[in-house]
């Protein structure tokens, strides 16, 4: 009996502990207790093990994490296609960081710099400020232009910081001024009213004289090592990507170019650096580095720097201004063309070089003007920095070449800073007094030069100083006096050869107004005949014999009516007696002494 009825009291109790133990449970946190009778029958729902219901909960978390993941991302996406539409240099720098190309870590040293720099505009005065608040113009424009992409925010904020901490606290510098900041290598150059920008050229130059040293191993140069690859990593972190090719943008206006613009100078310097590096160092990211550079020499402006003519490629000198041609550009071009391709062995740059090299060698005839060279084509003349470095680049260009056209053209640059100029005067030998001359003159090469006048007492009469490009020039000068007058010009060419030129002048004085007159009237009474040609000669018969009555009378005469009867006969006979203009006029001589004793007219 007691058996029979055990299950059913096991039963009730189990019944009564599933009702209580779930509440307990509720409150305790403890897990709900399933109870099944002996049928099998299970009594409320079924609960999960632990470690599955562990599971569970992570997986909610996870699908809650990816859906919050994903709303944050189509957020970031909005956001950035709404900022391709900003204009601000703040609105850069955040698609910057949302789009990845930036960390936070940057982004935030990117903000302070720039709105220090603006604070730091706002405190300034006079030229510290004008020169700063140019430079954050720059940062403004390429902003507002859309070509403030994520590699240039680097260099930009980099030539921020500088000029920053730059006209905060040093004092002014000349233009042309080339600065650097402690340890950093890299070379700034000071743009007067536009402030301090980074020269990707001097600073590729230093690190080919680096590397130089390195390569060649001369004795009076020590190798660097370390120093050079500071370099190069520190313009390598300063490239920018520019159609598909990095490149070492200037960021500063520069004769009506808007930045950033590239040179070809600067692109082959540039790989010829690395090319370099490359050889001294041993790392491979320079060669890669100087490969990538090549996209420049490929692209058109205002991308790349190729140019077609006649049959080739030149290389400009300046992406915005594809017409200018400058000569030492353009040679410098090739050269680091053909040394990237020997050292890297880059089959790319020699096809490059191979399609520049002719039309330069074309142009080294243009270049030379038979006493200097042209800085640009149809220019002006170089300076002599300028002249000196074309001469440069043509030796080298006949030394991995073996040119006759390079090697001849180098050798009369040379020769021409030594050739004094050479000078031609061409002007009046007689001039007036009071009338204005002309000082034609002629030189062969730009020069300095002083034109002097000095008359018969050793006075200067007449000086200027200038500098003259070649050609012909002329100045106007107008004697104060008569008498002989000396020119002297003076030509300083630009190493220092000195030549000089004299001539001498005899300055004829003008007759006076009543003297035109006279002289007017003489001619025209010489053209009459007649009647007019009887009166002239009895007027003069009659002042002879007056003259020949001697004593009072003769006195009386005055040397003005002398020579008035001499000048209203005819200016062909001034010089002579009346005796011989009236033989020569077929006048009838009057008889007497008188006549013999007439006085000489002068």
């Amino acid at each position: 009996m007691p058996l029979r009825r055990l299950p059913l009291a096991l039963a009730v109790a189990l019944i009564t502990v599933s009702f209580v133990a779930p509440r307990g449970g509720a409150e305790s946190g403890a897990a709900p207790v399933t109870v099944s009778v002996g049928t099998g029958d299970a009594i409320g729902p079924p609960t999960p093990p632990a470690a599955a219901l562990e599971r569970e909960v992570a997986r909610a978390k996870v699908r809650a994490q990816v859906s919050a993941r994903r709303r944050l991302e189509a957020a970031r996406r909005a956001e950035v296609r709404r900022l391709r539409r900003s204009r601000t240099v703040a609105g850069a720098l955040r698609r910057a960081w949302l789009t990845r190309a930036v960390s936070r870590r940057e982004y935030d040293s990117m903000r302070r710099t720039w709105w220090r720099a603006n604070g730091a505009v706002a405190k300034l005065s006079g030229t510290r400020r004008a020169e700063l608040r140019a430079v954050v113009g720059v940062a403004s424009q390429m902003a507002a232009a859309r070509v403030l992409t994520p590699s240039r925010l680097e260099p930009l904020f980099l030539t921020i910081r500088r000029n920053r901490e730059f006209w905060m606290s040093r004092p002014l510098p000349l233009p042309g001024a080339r600065v650097t900041f402690g340890r950093d290598p890299v070379i700034f150059e000071y743009y007067a009213g536009r402030g301090l920008a980074i020269q990707p050229l001097a600073s590729f130059g230093k690190a080919n004289a680096l590397a130089g040293s390195c390569v060649r191993r001369v004795a009076r140069h020590t190798c660097r090592p370390a120093a050079l690859r500071r370099l190069l990593e520190r313009m390598l972190a300063l490239g920018s990507e520019r159609g598909g090719f990095l490149a070492w943008e200037y960021l500063v206006p520069f004769a009506g170019g808007a930045p950033p613009w590239i040179s070809g100078m600067t692109q082959a310097t540039a790989a010829q650096a690395f090319a370099r590096g490359r050889r001294a160092l041993g790392d491979a990211r320079y060669a890669r580095a100087a490969r990538r550079a090549l996209g420049a020499f490929d692209r058109p402006p205002p991308v790349g720097i190729a140019v077609a003519r006649g049959g080739g490629v030149r290389y400009a000198m300046y992406s915005f201004a594809p017409r200018l041609r400058i000569y030492n550009g353009e040679l410098q071009a090739l050269i680091g063309l053909r040394d990237l391709a020997r050292i890297a062995r880059s089959r790319r740059a020699q096809h490059l070089f191979a399609r520049g090299e002719p039309v330069a060698r074309r142009s080294v005839a243009a270049l030379d003007t038979g006493a200097w060279s042209l800085y640009n084509e149809g220019g002006a003349e170089s300076t002599l920095e300028y002249h000196r470095l074309v001469g440069t680049f043509l030796d080298a260009m006949c030394s991995r070449t073996g040119t006759r056209t390079y090697c001849a053209g180098g050798r009369r640059l040379g020769r021409y800073v030594r050739e004094a100029p050479r000078v031609r005067l061409r002007t009046a030998r007689s001039p007036r007094v009071r009338r204005r001359t002309a000082i034609t003159f002629t030189l062969s090469k730009v020069s300095d030069v002083r034109v002097e006048v000095r008359d018969r007492r050793g006075s200067v009469a007449f000086a200027r100083a200038m500098r003259l490009a070649r050609g012909r020039h002329r100045l106007v000068w107008a004697p104060a006096r008569g008498g002989q007058h000396r020119v002297r010009i003076v030509a300083l060419g630009p190493a220092g050869t000195r030549a000089v030129v004299t001539r001498t002048l005899y300055a004829k004085a003008v007759p006076s107004a009543q003297a035109k007159q006279r002289a007017a009237a003489a001619q025209r009474r010489a053209a009459g005949g007649g009647a007019a040609r009887t009166r002239r000669c009895r007027d003069a018969s009659r002042r002879l014999r007056s003259r020949s009555k001697g004593g009072m009378a003769a006195r009386r005469v005055s040397r003005a009516v002398r020579l008035e009867a001499v000048a209203s006969a005819s200016r062909l006979f001034a010089a002579s007696d009346e005796r011989d203009w009236m033989t020569r006029s077929s006048c009838k001589a009057p008889a007497g002494r008188a006549f013999e004793s007439a006085p000489r007219a002068r």
